[in-house]
């Protein structure tokens, strides 16, 4: 009777061979939860699906933060994050991550003086910070300039089109003239079209008058 109640011993052997079933259900259910993420998104975040990667590669105890020997999108947003806390540039500048990149935005207000396209030098310090990453990087880069709603009617600028296109240009002249390739960006002025605010306050308008510096996620 004892020696039928006695429970057969499970083999180190068996144990050990049946092991790679807990790994291999952990990766199954991390893919699993990969592409649900990626169906429950309207639009793809790179940065997230980077960050999400980096998540899923710890689990399984590798180190994806990097492609290609290059800084990934989600490390660059870390990176400019840390660089405007370590300035304390916050209220001046700030970086989000879309379905286009990484964008660094920088109130215009502290780049050139109103209504004009002339770089303010105190600002090159701030503009240097951003070089390393953009040198780094294997992104094109699209520096935006955007503006209020403001009309402005000069010799030099009939309108906030040319306004906020010298701005962006200037931007990108100053980076070349840092030894930057001149391949890799391009500059664009939208005017007022794309506000972050809507321009009925002074305080909305400052936020609008703007220049965006994007790691573009695709060319």
């Amino acid at each position: 009777m004892d020696d039928i109640s006695k429970k057969t011993p499970v083999s180190q052997e068996e144990t050990e061979s049946e092991e790679w079933l807990v790994t291999y259900a952990d990766m199954m259910t991390l893919l699993m939860t990969f592409f649900v993420l990626l169906f429950s998104m309207s639009t793809i975040d790179p940065v997230k699906i980077e960050q999400f990667g980096e998540a899923m590669g710890k689990e399984l105890g590798k180190k994806v933060s990097q492609v290609d020997g290059r800084v990934s999108l989600a490390q660059i947003d870390r990176d400019v994050k840390e660089i405007i806390n370590q300035e304390n540039i916050e209220q001046y500048v700030d970086v989000h991550h879309s379905h286009r990149g990484v964008t660094i935005s920088i109130v215009a207000d502290l780049l050139f003086a109103r209504g004009s396209a002339e770089l303010n030098p105190q600002v090159y310090p701030i503009l240097d910070k951003f070089i390393p990453k953009i040198d780094n990087s294997i992104y094109q880069i699209a520096v935006e300039g955007h503006t209020d709603s403001d009309p402005i009617r000069s010799p030099l600028y009939p309108s906030n089109w040319e306004l906020s296109a010298a701005r962006a240009s200037k931007v990108v002249n100053y980076y070349l003239s840092q030894g930057l390739e001149p391949e890799r960006f391009r500059a664009i002025g939208f005017a007022h079209t794309r506000p972050k605010a809507p321009n009925t306050t002074p305080e909305n308008k400052s936020q609008n008058r703007r220049v965006e510096i994007t790691f573009l996620a695709i060319s």
